[in-house]
């Protein structure tokens, strides 16, 4: 029995208030509020349940650990290849660790490279070592001295060492750390625009290797304090890479064959919308720090094939009984609990960071005019949709309210109590009437009548974001007469990146991507310097209040100035409104053990701890 984790307390702390809501009026009135607090199971005393769409108790299910210590199982038997189906294939942009922005290659990323530091829990924001000896201390809240790990290698196979010796088991040193870091911050690059972690690493004053290049130490001094500097040195984008492997004159590694990292994993294939297989790093330099646990040699499989999730129930239910694959989400997620049930096998719930948003350009850019430019239009369209509504159809209504800190990152989310007593984040039947009266009010008086057909660009991918937009469509025109021109990005989200990079993306309508500190939630995308802030926001104010937050180190006072930040974005601000989260259901078989989810892509380093149970009685049957 897995223990009781931070959403099973949540839900039991708000029972009560749960209660109260689910016996409200209207469809799906305070379904959200219920979904988010009720993602939690396991324990003794059985799981919390959250609400369905009739309002009847949904799928329980077994929860992923968050709150909790790890505690791993020691593995009992060893090899195997894990197998789901997922996004893991889809390259939205570009394979460059460092330039690409879209989720799912984050998956391939965090299992072929290293970082200097890495998360263990982004639900809690618990961070532990990876390259480095040690987490750094920081005495003087802007210097941090890093040593790495001695004996850690480049991958090195036949194919690596005919394609790029000078790579192939290659020692790392500091000077790959500080490479890592300096290209991310060179202005002169040509693809400098694309390197989308810039905000972070422009804080470095400088990066000295005090034992030479080919040393393993660094001393990073930052320009002033920055309290969100660990997380840079841990987050999911920070991956070292072998300069070897960047093409000099275009600063670009967008190729599946220069995937070569000093992760536990080492990419043996990749082929778009099909198939990401990986296979076990032998030499991975941290293999037997848990040997005492009874993971020695680690990884424990022998690798992963990450395969792109079918279109239909049929499939993903029929490959899951067969145990083609080890685990899958369903196209029908109110599939997931009576199709395990009846097999005997598992499924967790996995509150997701990411989740469906809108961006809107509030001043005109020179690539863009934009008819949004009056605050109170903001507030209208933010208050007109129907979050609820969006919840039962994106997500069946499973599914947590959108923030602009998402609430599954609950340490820097705006607290849900203050959040559901807003205009749009109400469920009531009553509270919902009066909020659409405010609505129609705010939208008249901000010169709605004038405002005309806009072009909304909205994703290709997943399907349910093509299928749900009529009915965002319909809200707006039926809510406040905003007629949106919907116009499909088929490639998923490369047209979107390019619209919002020349800053002509006047309303999207699409997932948008989780993050693990307040400061990636909101520095990028408001701060007038930010790289991510594609809707022409400028405003001293808010900069000197997301400025603030990264130069406080108390965590409580930063969680305080993260809660201003986040008021003062739903009250001045709303140039990016987020909508609903998914709470992702996992079928699985129970002979995967050690299974540890996280809330958004780029976790697959934690895979090492995981491994096939070939003598479970649930094994038999599974394809070699």
């Amino acid at each position: 029995m897995e223990e009781p984790n931070y959403w099973t307390r949540w839900a039991k702390r708000r029972l009560s208030r749960r209660r109260m809501l689910q016996g409200a009026a209207g469809i799906g009135a305070g379904l959200a509020a219920a979904s988010v607090v009720g993602c939690g199971g396991g324990g003794e005393e059985g799981p919390a349940a959250t609400t369905g769409p009739s309002g009847t108790p949904a799928a329980s299910g077994t929860a992923v650990a968050t709150g909790t210590p790890t505690v791993l199982e020691p593995a009992k038997t060893r090899g195997g290849v894990l197998r789901w189906f997922g996004y893991d294939p889809l390259t939205l942009d570009t394979i460059d660790p460092h330039q690409t922005q879209l989720g799912p290659v984050y998956n391939m990323q965090g299992a072929v490279f290293s970082k200097v530091l890495q998360y263990e829990d982004e639900y809690e924001g618990v961070i532990g070592t990876d390259l480095a000896e040690t987490v750094p201390e920081v005495a003087d809240k802007t210097t941090y001295v890093i040593k790495i790990r001695p004996n850690v290698f480049f991958h090195d196979t036949e194919r690596i060492r005919s394609e790029f010796p000078e790579v192939a088991g290659r020692q790392l040193t500091a000077e790959d750390v500080r490479y890592s870091i300096d290209r991310q911050r060179n202005k002169e690059s040509p693809k400098s625009a694309l390197f989308y972690r810039q905000f972070q690493w422009d804080s470095v004053d400088k990066i000295e290797l005090p034992d030479g290049p080919q040393g393993l130490t660094l001393r990073i001094t930052t320009k002033g304090p920055t309290a969100p500097f660990i997380h840079y040195l841990a987050d999911t984008y920070a991956t070292i890479i072998p300069k070897e492997l960047v093409d000099q004159a275009s600063d670009d590694m967008n190729d599946s064959k220069k995937m070569i990292g000093t992760g536990p994993f080492m990419l043996e294939k990749f082929v778009a919308l099909q198939v990401v297989k990986s296979v076990r790093n032998p030499n991975w330099f941290a293999k037997d720090d848990l040997a005492d646990q009874g993971l020695p040699d680690r990884p424990i499989v022998d690798g992963y094939e990450g395969l792109w999730v079918p279109a239909d129930q049929l499939s993903c239910e029929a490959a899951f009984k067969s145990k083609q694959v080890d685990a899958t989400q369903f196209v029908d997620k109110l599939q997931v609990e009576p199709v395990t049930q009846n097999l005997g096998a598992l499924f967790d719930r996995v509150p997701e960071s990411g989740g469906i948003t809108s961006r809107l350009l509030i001043n005109d850019s020179p690539a863009a005019q934009s008819p949004f430019k009056d605050l109170r239009l903001r507030q209208a369209i933010n208050i007109a949709v129907d979050r609820s509504h969006l919840g039962q159809l994106f997500f069946k209504g499973i599914f947590t309210i959108g923030s602009p800190v998402s609430q599954a990152i609950h340490k820097w989310a705006l607290p849900l109590d203050e959040l559901t007593k807003r205009p749009g984040y109400r469920f009531r039947r009553e509270e919902r009437e009066a909020d659409l009266v405010d609505a129609k009010q705010l939208w008249e008086a901000g010169g709605g009548a004038s405002v005309g057909t806009v072009e909304c660009l909205y994703a290709g991918i997943p399907e349910n974001v093509k299928n749900v937009f009529p009915a965002f469509q319909r809200m707006l025109a039926e809510n406040l007469s905003l007629e949106l021109k919907g116009r499909l990005d088929a490639t998923g989200y490369t047209e979107i990146a390019q619209a919002a990079l020349q800053k002509r993306l006047v309303f999207f309508f699409g997932y948008d991507n989780g993050n693990n500190d307040l400061d990636d939630y909101l520095y990028p995308y408001f701060h007038s310097s930010g790289p991510k802030n594609s809707v022409m926001l400028a405003d001293p104010q808010l900069d000197q209040m997301l400025d603030g937050q990264r130069a406080e180190f108390d965590e409580a006072a930063r969680r305080e100035l993260g809660y201003e930040i986040q008021r003062y974005l739903l009250d001045n601000v709303l140039a990016r409104m987020e909508w609903v989260g998914d709470i992702a259901l996992w079928a699985r078989w129970p002979y995967w053990r050690n299974r540890k989810q996280q809330p958004w892509f780029g976790e697959t380093f934690l895979l090492v701890n995981e491994w096939l149970d070939s003598s479970h009685a649930t094994y038999q049957g599974r394809p070699a």
